[in-house]
C-alpha cells in the first residue's frame, strides 16, 4: 500500500510526541486519584481500558492521515486494533497476576525475585500487545511482514527508555509524585514513549522499498 508522505518526516516525529502526551494528558485526568470519571461498572469493567485508549488512538489516526497520509482504511484499522489491543491487555494482565503467584512456589528461585519478576514482565504486556497490533498495520500498509516484529520491538524498547528515564529525570528534579504528579508523570512518560517510536516510525519510512524502474521495449530483431 502506498504512503503519501505530506510533511516531513521531523514535523511527523513531532506530531507523534504531540500526539501521545495529549492523549495521556486527556486518559490520567480521567484516572486521577479523587477525579476519576470512570465508576464501578460491573460486568464492563472493560469498557475503561478502550476509553481511555481513544484520546491517543484518535490522536494518532490524525497524525498517520494528515503528516503520513495513510489511507482512511489504514489509519481506522489503526484505531480499532489499538483499543483491541488494549482491552485484551487487561484481561492478559489479569490472567498474569492470577497464574503466575500459582506457579512461583515450584519454581526455583527465590519468592522475592519470582514476585519481581513477575510485577516486571506485567508492565510489559501492554506495550507488548499494542505493538504487536499496531505492527501488522504498519505491515500492511508498508507490504513488509517483518515491520510487525520492528514494532513490537521498538514499543518494548520504547517503554523501558521512557520508564528509567522518567522516573531518573523526576527523582533527580525532586519532583513529588504525590503533589499532583499524577497526570504529569505519566504525561511524561508518555512523551519519552512516544519519542521512540516516532524515531522507529521516522526509521520504518526510510526503509520503504524503492520504486522498480520502468522497463524499456525490447528493440523488434
Amino acid at each position: 500500500m502506498a504512503v503519501a508522505m505530506r510533511r516531513p518526516r521531523s514535523t511527523l516525529w513531532m506530531a507523534w510526541v504531540a500526539a501521545g502526551a495529549l492523549g495521556t494528558a486527556v486518559a490520567a485526568s480521567a484516572t486521577q486519584p479523587g477525579f476519576e470519571v470512570f465508576p464501578n461498572l460491573g460486568d464492563w469493567y472493560w469498557l475503561p481500558p478502550a476509553l481511555l485508549a481513544a484520546p491517543l488512538a484518535l490522536l494518532q489516526f490524525l497524525v498517520l492521515r494528515g503528516a503520513m497520509g495513510v489511507s482512511l482504511a489504514a489509519a481506522g484499522m489503526w484505531v480499532g486494533l489499538t483499543l483491541v489491543a488494549s482491552v485484551a491487555s487487561l484481561f492478559a494482565t489479569s490472567g498474569w497476576y492470577f497464574y503466575v503467584p500459582q506457579v512461583l512456589p515450584r519454581v526455583f528461585i527465590p519468592m522475592e525475585t519470582g514476585i519481581d519478576i513477575m510485577f516486571t514482565v506485567a508492565d510489559y504486556i501492554n506495550p507488548l500487545l499494542l505493538g504487536l497490533a499496531q505492527g501488522i498495520v504498519l505491515a500492511w500498509v508498508f507490504g513488509r511482514r517483518r515491520i510487525a516484529a520492528w514494532w513490537v520491538v521498538a514499543n518494548l524498547v520504547a517503554y523501558a527508555v521512557a520508564l528509567h528515564l522518567t522516573v531518573f529525570v523526576l527523582t533527580a528534579s525532586g519532583f513529588d509524585l504525590r503533589t499532583g504528579g499524577y497526570v504529569v508523570s505519566r504525561v511524561a512518560l508518555a512523551a519519552s514513549y512516544a519519542a521512540v517510536t516516532g524515531l522507529a516510525l521516522v526509521a520504518i519510512l526510510r526503509m520503504r522499498a524503492p520504486v522498480a524502474a520502468p522497463r524499456l521495449p525490447r528493440p523488434a530483431v
